[in-house]
């Protein structure tokens, strides 16, 4: 069987039409029996997107955060006519989520109004003394935010409200979802790349958004070599005619393109040393039943789906060789944060004799972290566990779990293989 990866979906896209950047995504949340599109010109449903699973994935969630920046560089440009619209802003949705139902916002003139406090502007006088106290800067922002209504053109530029909105848009982008550390890396290179040309080159809203949008098409070309290279890595790891463990979907879903696990599959697949995948359901949102057996049978790897309290006796009948999984964040001393029950999946694989292999790009190690202790571990609704609620029954809902470096028997990245022990030199 050859692998045909064309029957994949791209994850997620940016393009132009008539102009104005768009952000395109699959959305995941109806996966597999639904192939539907997202497809938005409004930051706000993109960071919607992301809390929601629409799209998911920790490299794909990055993608979706610079994409996220990028769009409200447009929005500030976009409402007021600015140059590169032709002179009147074109049609964008409708704002929604956290600034679109703010009370203070709906007598709010216009941000330039309440940046220079002028007499008669509702912001203003709900701003206060805004720019004194940062601390409620935040509230302040969100409730001018919702009202979108802006002053901001090539003529008329105030390099402190743009740099202070884009901020602010970021700060909420990149609390969408905190333990993926690939999301606030990608915000990050955003704004800093916003913030040079403001800052140091002088340049104008239109610039900036048109570098944005070149900076975010030029990610999604990083991250999809990049798992190439990891695939590549990785596959060397596996011995011929190998049987491969997964857990949840670190598959092309969850990357711009091919996948970080899945692309070490992908890889084998295509040389011919892999048998078949066994794919846990990963509960309690079912990533591996809905996407991976779905992405690997649409790739033509023959693929097992097992319940997550079966991989202990799958590996006991020594049908595996090998795990890879994928991860969400890594600490310096190689503590990996990924799906929950990748835990429970590495203590069986270190009990059973199996190498556990992580497979990420150099984007998800944080050397600002020393062990997974320090990584924050995001806490869903209780309705993904138990969807009708029961009378006197907590849910706690982890979205993730941290597997300590001592179960990993290798970390797979674009740059190489490493072990934890050799990750901090690696890092430097």
């Amino acid at each position: 069987m050859a692998l045909n990866l064309d029957n994949l979906p791209r994850t997620i896209e940016v393009h132009k039409v008539s102009g104005v950047p768009r952000v395109r995504m699959i959305d995941q949340r109806l996966l597999p029996y639904e192939e539907v599109y997202l497809e938005t010109s409004d930051w706000r449903t993109v960071v919607d997107a992301i809390k929601t699973l629409a799209v998911r994935g920790a490299p794909a969630i990055g993608v979706a955060g610079a994409a996220a920046v990028m769009l409200r560089a447009w929005e500030f440009l976009a409402a007021g006519g600015g140059s590169g619209t032709g002179g009147k802003a074109p049609v964008l949705e409708a704002p929604a989520g956290d600034g679109a139902d703010v009370p203070a916002a709906a007598g709010a003139d216009c941000l330039m109004c309440q940046r220079r406090g002028q007499e008669g502007c509702a912001a203003a006088e709900a701003a206060g003394d805004f720019f004194d106290r940062p601390e409620s800067s935040d509230a302040v922002h969100r409730a001018l935010d919702g009202h979108r209504t802006f002053v901001l053109d090539e003529d008329g530029f105030d390099s402190e409200l743009f740099s202070m909105g884009l901020d602010f848009a970021g700060r909420q982008i990149a609390a969408a979802r905190p333990t993926a550390v690939n999301l606030s890396w990608a915000v990050k290179r955003a704004l800093r790349l916003a913030r040079k040309m403001v800052q140091d080159g002088g340049e104008g809203p239109a610039a900036v958004a048109d570098a944005l949008y070149g900076l975010c098409r030029d990610m999604i070309g990083e991250d999809e070599a990049a798992n190439r290279a990891i695939g590549r890595n990785g596959a060397e790891l596996l011995p011929h005619g190998a049987t491969v463990l997964t857990h949840c979907n670190a598959g092309s879903l969850a990357t711009a393109f091919y996948g970080t696990a899945l692309g070490v599959v992908y890889s084998a697949f295509e040389q011919g040393k892999l048998e078949r995948v066994y794919a846990d359901e990963t509960r309690p949102v079912g990533q591996g039943a809905r996407l991976t057996a779905w992405e690997l049978s649409r790739a033509g790897v023959p693929v097992t789906l097992i319940c997550d309290d079966m991989a202990a006796s799958t590996m006991a009948s020594r049908k595996i060789d090998a795990v890879v999984v994928g991860a969400d964040r890594i600490a310096a001393n190689g503590d990996v944060a990924n799906k929950i029950g990748t835990l429970g999946v590495a203590v069986l694989a270190r009990h059973f004799g199996i190498p556990f292999y992580v497979a990420a790009p150099r984007s998800t190690i944080d050397a600002s972290i020393a062990t997974g202790e320090a990584i924050v571990i995001e806490r869903r609704d209780a309705a993904e566990v138990l969807p009708r609620p029961i009378a006197g029954v907590q849910v706690d809902n982890p979205a993730f779990d941290v597997t300590p470096a001592q179960l990993v028997a290798a970390i797979i990245t674009e740059d190489g293989v490493f072990t934890p022990d050799d990750l901090a030199n690696a890092l430097s």
